[in-house]
């Protein structure tokens, strides 16, 4: 009786029912139940259909954060992911790569050419473990799938180019010919991707009953950064808490700004511990020059997607939570593995010359020397990202000092009048591209980059969400 309440409820507030209620004189005073039933019954059958299906997909949202919470998903994921571990490592198969070199040598006085042919080996299928729950009785089960590298070459293709998926794919071949649930792409990211579940057997259920926690993914040894990461030969099994809409909860959310909140003051006091000097300001500390809001609302801008930030109806907030819900879902291990396609690494998505250049700039701060390791042991990360931020805005100022003595005065005034918040938005532009996307001679961003653009009306939107206030 509720679910018609509710249908009936919704109908009403859609076109066909308003047009009923104001035709009839309605809108503006009580409707009895009798009136309601009967203007759901004279309601055009595509508006009740749509009615429906919209309906339908407000309270599968509902009841899968619902279904989530009575299963303390929060709680035990710490367990589960303990689970994965326990589990057989993945299988993995590879196929033989022949080249062909041709090399000109030199033998008795004369030249021949010889043609040595090498073999290397490289994966063509490898396996991916899933911890999923069962939402009706709160148990969890690990279900294995074989994934075709070509497969996932294309998929990160497509949300490289920001285009849809309509294969489906990568697609998911189960290890065990009687596995029950077949799994749907909803979004790929490698480990991170966003995984919908339904069982052959009862294909009528939602696709909230199984929810997937975790799950083990294959990673060559020479993206993992962390020694002890390394536990294969060749490749590696990582275990992560990929992002869900089961899984955006408050208690999540609150645990990821709890954890940046904690490890970018500590970050913060390490460096006032160094009297770590700014170059952009000289005679001030480095941490006197930025605040610690800046920097985390920078963190959530590297991890956002655009499209779906400067598209989304809510400024920005769900993307923003997101971000959260990963970090506090994962904690250290949160950016640990990501790689850009551009070779930007962890949480401040550095590049290895960037950071190789604050490591040398600032000898003071006694940043992790390893590149690699640099950029993702966390606490050492947000450092580095401080000090990119100081690094970058001291070259804005040093060319700022050296135009022409005809515009020097006038681009150092224009400089002068900037804001706080104008600063930042300085500071963010040149994070992304570089020094060069300040201009001087106007005062202004560079627009010449979209990415840039739109990196600074992220933002924006970020800053202005007041996440850490």
């Amino acid at each position: 009786m509720s679910s018609i309440v509710r249908l009936v409820r919704y109908c009403l507030v859609s076109r066909a029912g308003r047009t009923l209620l104001q035709q009839s004189r309605f809108a503006s005073g009580n409707v009895s139940l009798a009136v309601l039933v009967f203007s759901v019954i004279v309601l055009s059958m595509t508006s009740c259909i749509g009615a429906m299906v919209a309906l339908r997909q407000v309270w599968a949202a509902e009841d899968q954060q619902a279904r989530a919470s009575s299963c303390s998903l929060m709680d035990t994921l710490d367990e589960w992911k303990r689970l994965l571990a326990t589990t057989p490592r993945l299988r993995f198969e590879e196929r033989p790569i022949t080249t062909k070199v041709k090399k000109v040598i030199t033998q008795k006085g004369r030249k021949k050419t010889i043609t040595r042919v090498l073999t290397h080996h490289v994966l063509s299928r490898q396996e991916i473990a899933l911890a999923v729950v069962d939402t009706r009785t709160c148990t969890v089960s690990e279900h294995r799938y074989w994934l075709s590298t070509e497969d996932i070459a294309l998929a990160n293709q497509l949300r490289a180019s920001f285009l849809e998926n309509p294969g489906d794919v990568p697609r998911f071949y189960p290890s065990n010919p009687r596995e029950d649930l077949d799994v749907y792409v909803n979004w790929w990211n490698s480990f991170n991707s966003d995984l919908s579940l339904r069982s052959r057997h009862a294909p009528h259920d939602t696709a909230d009953v199984y929810i997937v926690v975790a799950n083990k993914y294959l990673v060559p040894n020479s993206r993992l950064a962390y020694a002890s990461d390394q536990t294969g030969t060749k490749y590696s099994d990582i275990i992560y808490v990929p992002y869900s809409k089961a899984l955006h909860d408050k208690s999540l959310i609150d645990a990821g700004r709890a954890f940046l909140n904690t490890h970018v003051a500590q970050a913060f006091e390490e460096l006032r511990a160094r009297q770590v000097e700014s170059r952009a300001f000289p005679g001030l500390l480095v941490t006197d020059t930025m605040c610690e809001n800046f920097i985390k609302n920078l963190f959530v801008n590297e991890h956002s997607d655009p499209r779906w930030m400067l598209t989304a109806e809510d400024n920005g907030r769900w993307v923003a939570e997101r971000y959260l819900v990963i970090l506090g879902a994962n904690k250290e291990r949160a950016f640990r593995f990501t790689y850009s396609r551009t070779g930007a690494l962890g949480i401040g998505q550095i590049m290895p010359e960037t950071y190789a250049h604050v490591v040398a700039s600032y000898p003071e701060a006694r940043l992790i020397r390893d590149v690699d390791l640099g950029r993702v042991e966390i606490r050492n990360a947000i450092k580095a990202s401080i000090l990119v931020c100081d690094d970058h805005l001291a070259v804005v100022i040093d060319r700022i000092e050296r135009s022409p003595p005809d515009s020097r005065e006038r681009n150092r005034s224009l400089f002068d009048a900037k804001s706080e918040e104008e600063i930042e938005e300085i500071r963010a532009a040149i994070y992304n591209g570089g020094p060069g996307k300040y201009l001087p001679a106007t005062g202004s961003i560079s627009t010449q980059v979209q990415e840039t653009v739109d990196f600074v009306k992220k933002f924006r939107l970020i800053r202005d969400l007041a996440l850490f206030e």
